[in-house]
């Protein structure tokens, strides 16, 4: 959709909304398990910092810290497991290939093609393309209030 655009013609979502969510809410959210107005968007929220989230892309980014840090703990969780499949895949390759070696070739395989995620992840967060969770409570009047001052 344009950028101009200010409802969603589809579900009525006006757009300003996104304005006063926070990455904060949807972690607390997503930890209790309500799934209700979590709204992923390109649009970094006021509690995440964009030259933070692209360092810890970059740095920790392989481990994943980037994703736990905005909220995407599946994500992250992905990436993690795969850093230490491919650090004991590493460690223990002369027992593995011993074993069978196609068991380890099949190993290597999955595992560059997760650490594309993280490549794919760098290119997105240095564009301002990845998308953060955001909970937007409509039901909060205080949220209410403070969209109508904007």
């Amino acid at each position: 959709m344009p950028e101009s655009t200010e409802e969603c013609p589809d579900c009525g979502f006006i757009f300003s909304r996104l304005k006063l969510a926070t990455n904060k809410d949807a972690k607390t959210k997503m930890r209790r398990g309500e799934r209700d107005f979590i709204v992923k968007t390109n649009m970094l929220p006021s509690d995440i910092k964009y030259t933070k989230l692209l360092l810890l892309t970059i740095f920790i980014g392989i481990f994943g810290g980037h994703c736990f840090y905005v909220g995407r703990y599946f994500r992250g969780s992905i990436l993690l497991v795969n850093f230490l499949m491919v650090v004991l895949v590493a460690i223990f390759n002369a027992e593995l290939f011993a074993l069978n070696e196609n068991l380890v070739g099949a190993l290597c395989t999955i595992a560059g093609f997760i650490m594309l995620l993280w490549l794919w992840d760098i290119f997105m967060v240095a564009f301002k393309k990845f998308k953060v969770p955001v909970a937007i409570d409509l039901k909060n009047e205080d949220f209410i209030k403070e969209e109508e001052k904007l």
